[in-house]
């Protein structure tokens, strides 16, 4: 056997641009917005609890500690979205991000440069792809 089809993973990257620090941002603060709506329910129903309960029993203890461990869980994701929204300004334009991974199938033959066949990167511009990377991280 001489050839053989594979898949290889493949590095997608994102060249930032301000149409790109925008749209994140703006999906970041959105999701920092859903946090605080949250965080005001969980408020909310720990009060109504109190409110409920004349005397401390066991049973309003277990929820008004399920409720606070929800607020402690919400309280470090929105300050995780708040670094996050950070350092997306702080991203300089044509600057390459990290956005994920996908695979591609490629036919492998004898005598192929092993790093030249897996080393395959795309980038993409807003929304376009505008370069295709194959020969690895130093794209030889």
């Amino acid at each position: 056997m001489s050839r053989l089809t594979i898949t290889r993973p493949v590095v997608v990257k994102i060249r930032v641009t301000d149409n790109y620090k925008k749209a994140v941002a703006a999906e970041l603060q959105e999701a920092v917005t859903r946090l605080d709506a949250q965080l005001k329910q969980l408020e909310w129903q720990s009060r109504r609890i109190d409110a409920a309960s004349g005397k401390p029993d066991a049973a309003a203890a277990a929820v008004r500690q399920q409720l606070e461990s929800g607020r402690a869980a919400c309280l470090s994701k929105r300050q995780e979205l708040l670094e996050k929204l950070k350092s997306v300004g702080r991203l300089a334009p044509g600057e390459e991000v990290l956005h994920g991974r996908v695979e591609s199938i490629v036919e492998l033959q004898v005598g192929d440069d092993w790093r030249r066949v897996m080393g395959a990167e795309i980038v993409v511009e807003d929304g376009v792809v505008v370069e295709i990377r194959t020969g690895g991280p130093d794209n030889a």
